[in-house]
């Protein structure tokens, strides 16, 4: 499993930048009262550094609360074919949420629905200091399937997203293709669209190796600028 996914981690991405990634979803894996995990997680390709952290709390009977924290960077030269010239290009953005819920135990697992609210940052560096600084918001819905055992974790989500971007700093010089790109978030926002992720993972008390992925599932990602697909590998430690 590990070997599998670093093959994805080192050729999935590219050259290219992004205006929104979705980070890992978050799926506690808790069935009483008092329970509390951390996690963090590291994907991305040659040229991508992605990290997150994430932190929950069972403080009453069947209630969660959780914080999320992303944050991606981007550094790679793109050179042109007609000057010869090559352009530094680099992407660095954040994003920062809070969320709470409520799960029930089964026999099979445990069932859980999560509400939460963020904001974030996504800045592009399109060479030469033309630089789009876009603020964004998101809200979303999780529905969650969790299942452990001894030695074995499972968990799924379902993340329903409403993403806005409210404001920003955006430099005209930009190439006129990536200018339309912006303009499309601008124009047609808020967007809402689902986002398909998990985790599996090895447990070894109290550490659990994981291997994440989040899919983002619009067919208009290329023309908004959005990431299709996160991939990490990471490490939780239940308390």
């Amino acid at each position: 499993m590990i070997l599998f996914f670093g093959f994805l981690l080192l050729f999935s991405g590219g050259c290219v930048q992004y205006h929104y990634t979705a980070n890992q979803v978050h799926t506690p894996y808790f069935d009483k009262k008092g329970d509390a995990m951390v996690s963090a997680s590291i994907g991305g390709s040659p040229v991508t550094l992605r990290g997150d952290f994430h932190a929950s709390f069972s403080p009453i009977k069947h209630g969660t609360v959780m914080l999320n924290y992303f944050q991606t960077r981007t550094n790679f030269n793109d050179a042109d074919f007609f000057t010869g010239t090559n352009y530094l290009k680099r992407t660095r953005g954040y994003l920062f949420e809070g969320a709470a819920g409520g799960y029930m135990p089964f026999a099979f697992g445990t069932g859980a629905l999560y509400v939460g609210y963020g904001q974030g940052r996504m800045r592009n560096d399109f060479g030469l200091e033309r630089i789009a600084d876009l603020r964004l918001q998101r809200l979303f819905v999780q529905p969650t399937f969790t299942f452990k055992s001894e030695w074995f974790r499972l968990g799924m989500a379902l993340r329903v997203v409403r993403l806005n971007f409210p404001s920003g700093d955006i430099d005209y010089r930009i190439e006129p293709e990536d200018l339309q790109v912006i303009q499309r978030l601008e124009n047609n926002g808020p967007f809402w669209f689902p986002e398909m992720g998990g985790n599996i993972g090895i447990h070894i008390k109290p550490i659990t190796i994981t291997a994440n992925l989040i899919l983002v599932g619009t067919k208009k990602a290329a023309e908004y600028g959005i990431d299709p697909m996160n991939i990490g590998l990471g490490l939780t430690y239940e308390l």
